[in-house]
């Protein structure tokens, strides 16, 4: 799919250099030690200092490339502000860390702020009770939710307590970041109140994981609100991102920078209602999150269940609200689909 998408570099840079994309605004990539592999943050010159947007994870590379720049490049000017796309831990793991270091300010949605405590709060309890409930209503058995919750280690690399304050920012807020101004575009789908930060005058979009180059981002209907449909939401908020210049510059936060917009939103559509066609093959009857993650993400079943019950969850939930299935709840809170 991406053989349509014109990249502005032909390889990505070293992990950790410096890479000018237009005057005042800098590439910086950085490791991952899970898939896909790194993650992009943007580094933005306001004159007397910094703002980043996102900060990857918290791990030792990180830490390592954070700490070579903020004592070389970048000493003369201090970290003045943490600008996220959402709070998931390759974005935001180092925040708490840097927060403390840095005494910068943060900017993020409200439900990102929120989503990003819950994250951490569940990091530092462990998998509860209400994730292996959540397991068993869609599907799964004692035995098969002892083994999933076995799989759903908690999550090393979130680091410090998340900050404690923030500046919310809202849809259709312009913030200003490297001598240029942003509007803000709050997207759900992806995570609860994304948000994506589009530059008017130089037709710029810093994307997150909303707009992906080589991959789909994954749309999941987390535990906590298992009614949800966040494919609607995500499908939704590609049709109001087609109002964008066709020649916009995305800027993902993973993969390589492009141009092609209108047609990488097509692509991801159609990706998302071909694989729903795939969800509605393998109903036979009644069925449930559980066995259609056994057929359709059989990977990341035993890898991420967390993540293989939501994605799921939110096509059968999607099927659902446009009719095709209709969705069952039994008095036991037991979460079933069947053919309409």
């Amino acid at each position: 799919m991406s053989d349509d998408l014109r990249f502005t570099v032909p390889r990505p840079p070293s992990y950790g250099e410096l890479t000018d994309v237009l005057p005042g605004l800098f590439w910086v990539r950085l490791p991952m030690p899970t898939a896909p592999n790194h993650v992009n943050c943007w580094l933005l010159d306001n004159g007397p200092g910094w703002t980043l947007v996102d900060c990857g994870m918290n791990t030792d590379d990180t830490f390592e490339i954070w700490d070579k720049l903020w004592r070389g490049l970048l000493r003369a000017r201090p970290l003045q502000n943490l600008t996220f796309t959402h709070a998931h831990l390759d974005h935001y793991g180092l925040a708490g860390y840097l927060v403390k270091e840095m005494k910068c300010t943060v900017r993020m949605p409200l439900a990102e702020w929120l989503s990003g405590w819950k994250t951490w709060h569940e990091r530092e309890e462990g998998p509860d009770d209400h994730l292996s409930a959540f397991m068993k209503r869609n599907g799964a058995s004692d035995d098969e939710t002892t083994r999933l919750m076995e799989a759903q280690r908690r999550s090393k690399y979130l680091g410090l307590r998340p900050p404690r304050e923030f500046t919310r920012i809202r849809d259709g807020d312009v913030i200003a970041m490297g001598r240029r101004e942003w509007r803000v575009i709050t997207a759900g789908g992806h995570s609860p109140e994304h948000a994506l930060y589009f530059c008017e005058s130089d037709k710029i979009l810093i994307a997150g994981d909303q707009i992906l180059s080589h991959m789909t981002p994954s749309v999941i209907t987390p535990s906590a609100q298992p009614e949800a449909n966040p494919m609607q939401e995500y499908l939704d908020a590609l049709a109001r991102l087609e109002a964008l210049p066709a020649d916009t510059l995305v800027l993902p936060s993973h993969g390589l920078p492009f141009h092609g917009l209108h047609t990488r939103l097509a692509q991801l559509r159609e990706h998302h209602l071909t694989r729903l066609e795939d969800v509605m093959s393998v109903v036979d009857g009644r069925t449930n999150a559980f066995a259609i993650a056994q057929e359709i993400f059989p990977r990341v079943l035993y890898a991420n269940p967390r993540q293989a019950f939501g994605e799921s969850l939110a096509h059968l939930n999607m099927l659902a609200s446009t009719g095709r299935l209709k969705r069952e709840v039994d008095g036991d809170g037991a979460i079933a689909f069947a053919p309409t």
